[in-house]
């Protein structure tokens, strides 16, 4: 155990700030020096502890000790948040739920988020593909740069997962701006309580909608996985229909924003790396290991928040009962320790675990889907468009949580 006038104080100001939002790699490598665990300067953005070590960040998402922050631990600080539609729609899904009502509810998601049903996709996901290489190529047929993220990376998942749940695909271009709203929440700094309104309102749009859906497929089922879990609630599950919504509006909401920022994130790697990219176009049968190295490089999602419910240890630092715990994937990711020469791209490297998706009973339920989604995607843009090239400055990578692109102007000729 460490002693407790030995364990490092650090403060997350600097990574927080605009500069550190856009580059909060010098500030993992700045933590990185002070060890796994670290405390944090005062109260500093409500948290006590830092976890950013690659084995101790992978301890707290596996054991039960440290729970996500469900209904518990804000009614004991913030009762008004069941005054917020967002916050009451985030903390009544399996993403803000413990325990047995997380095993519940996962359980029967997980029966019919099968990979059986993952692997029926592939035909639609390179048929989704395809039609919006067919798009790029029509926009930039005359040297015009055409926005990569609009046209190509944000559709594309949401309409695989559209096709996964069962939204109608006329009613998918009606999603980006309220998922936007919505996930302004998730980001860290106390300034982004100033979205609560507009994510609240979003929120009660996206439920809306969602109820509406499911009441049609319980009417008219199909083969989609909205369908599929009304059969199950018709055939006596335990999941209630606010449960349902809520579900499936964070499940929609994660699963293509997420994958979206993948393929953002993936392109500009590779087309900085053109040696790479060659290797990858070379060896189609590689782009797993492409997509793990993206991924643990440069993860759409940099953090996670656990509470301790007992007094424990995290890499022998005491943790005492209710700390809450700041969880830095995207540090983690980059731990030297784990990884030799962690700043390097490197799709070689021999351990390719990384956190980009969580771990534990958390675990990312589309991970399969989105792992998919890259591996097809990006390879098929550069067999497209070899010569595809930045056509202008993109916007700024300015958050931890649903970290990518807004925009990415490309040239396609």
């Amino acid at each position: 155990m460490v002693e407790p006038a030995t364990i490092p104080t650090v403060s997350l100001r600097q990574l927080l700030s605009r500069e550190g939002r856009r580059d909060p790699y010098p500030h993992y490598t700045e933590l990185h020096r002070h060890g796994p665990v670290c405390r944090l300067a005062g109260d500093e953005f409500r948290f006590d502890i830092v976890v950013h070590g690659f084995e101790a960040a992978n301890k707290v998402m596996r054991d039960p000790v440290f729970r996500v922050m469900d209904a518990d631990y804000p009614d004991r600080r913030e009762a008004a948040w069941r005054d917020h539609p967002a916050l009451r729609t985030l903390i009544a899904s399996i993403f803000f739920t413990d325990g047995p009502d997380h095993l519940r509810v996962r359980r029967l998601f997980s029966q019919v988020f099968t990979p059986r049903r993952i692997a029926a996709l592939e035909p639609a996901v390179i048929r989704i593909i395809e039609a919006r290489l067919d798009r790029l190529a029509a926009l930039g047929s005359g040297g015009e740069p055409v926005d990569f993220m609009a046209e190509f990376a944000l559709p594309i998942p949401a309409d695989v997962i559209g096709e996964l749940l069962g939204v109608p695909e006329a009613d998918r271009p009606w999603f980006p701006d309220r998922v936007r709203s919505f996930g302004a929440i998730l980001d860290l700094g106390s300034g982004m309580w100033r979205f609560l309104q507009a994510a609240d309102k979003a929120a009660t749009e996206l439920s809306g909608y969602f109820t509406e859906l499911v009441a049609r497929r319980r009417v008219e089922p199909r083969d989609d996985l909205i369908s599929a879990l009304v059969k199950a609630q018709t055939d006596g599950a335990p999941l209630g229909d606010d449960e349902l919504v809520a579900n499936l509006l964070t499940m929609f909401n994660a699963g293509f924003v997420t994958t979206t920022h993948l393929i953002g994130n993936g392109l500009t790697l590779l087309l900085d790396h053109p040696e790479l990219r060659a290797e990858l176009l070379a060896e189609p049968d590689r782009a797993p290991a492409y997509i793990e190295e993206i991924l643990r490089y440069e993860p759409p999602t940099h953090f996670s928040i656990r509470w301790a419910t007992e007094d424990t240890e995290i890499a022998g630092v005491p943790v005492p009962a209710n700390s809450r715990m700041l969880v830095m994937f995207g540090a983690a990711n980059r731990d030297p320790s784990h990884f030799p020469e962690p700043d390097r791209f490197d799709p070689s490297r021999v351990d390719t675990q990384q956190l980009a998706f969580g771990g534990g009973l958390h675990y990312c339920l589309g991970a399969a889907l989105s792992r998919l989604e890259g591996q097809l995607a990006l390879p098929m843009v550069f067999r497209r468009f070899p010569n595809l090239a930045v056509a202008g400055e993109p916007g700024p990578r300015d958050k931890l949580m649903l970290r990518g692109y807004d925009s990415l102007p490309v040239a396609v000729t």
